[in-house]
């Protein structure tokens, strides 16, 4: 009996073992970088990520557009309190301390937060699309390339000299020195 028993477990794990192809299957909502890029639809989607921390509560609705810009030449804020972090903000005293922006999704990480999904979605069209002038997949490139510039322009205008980077981070350039006008842009 116990030599039966055996042969049955064997047998059982014998055929467990080599079902493990059969069951290993990728997850059904997950889909790779070439599908998505390749595919006008999904690549439209992923274009249209990039502008997704503009509507953050604290990025361009909640702290960038009413604070920034609004102590110039044409309009003038003299409504200062004590301890007054919206004040701050518009006369252009960006504190580290700041309530306003001392948060994990505040502007300053929400820009940046738009130029890696810009630079990813720049990066999989010319990868994995056919991205010619006047083509659907060109204009989705132009987009792209527009969005980071408003960006960056936004990020310079608001906090002058930032960091820049043209390609999506990996493990390889997340920490690489380079010399200093490389890695700033200056406003």
């Amino acid at each position: 009996m116990k030599k039966i028993q055996y042969i049955i477990f064997i047998g059982l794990s014998m055929i467990t073992m080599s079902c493990e192809k059969l069951l290993d299957a990728p997850a059904k909502s997950s889909l790779e970088t070439e599908v998505i890029f390749s595919t006008y639809d999904l690549a439209r989607g992923a274009v249209d990520g990039i502008k997704m921390p503009m509507q953050e509560v604290n990025s361009y609705r909640g702290r960038f557009l009413p604070y920034y810009g609004m102590n110039t030449d044409i309009e003038w804020w003299d409504n200062h309190t004590e301890n007054d972090k919206a004040v701050d903000l518009t006369t252009y005293i960006a504190l580290p301390n700041n309530a306003n922006m001392d948060t994990e999704n505040n502007a300053y990480g929400e820009f940046f937060s738009g130029i890696e999904k810009a630079n990813l979605c720049i990066q999989g069209l010319k990868e994995y699309s056919d991205p010619q002038p006047g083509t659907k997949f060109g204009e989705l490139l132009g987009e792209a390339i527009v969005l980071r510039a408003i960006y960056y322009t936004d990020l310079l205008k608001a906090w002058g000299d930032v960091p820049m980077r043209f390609e999506p981070i990996t493990k390889e350039t997340m920490y690489i020195g380079k010399p200093a006008e490389m890695l700033f842009m200056t406003g």
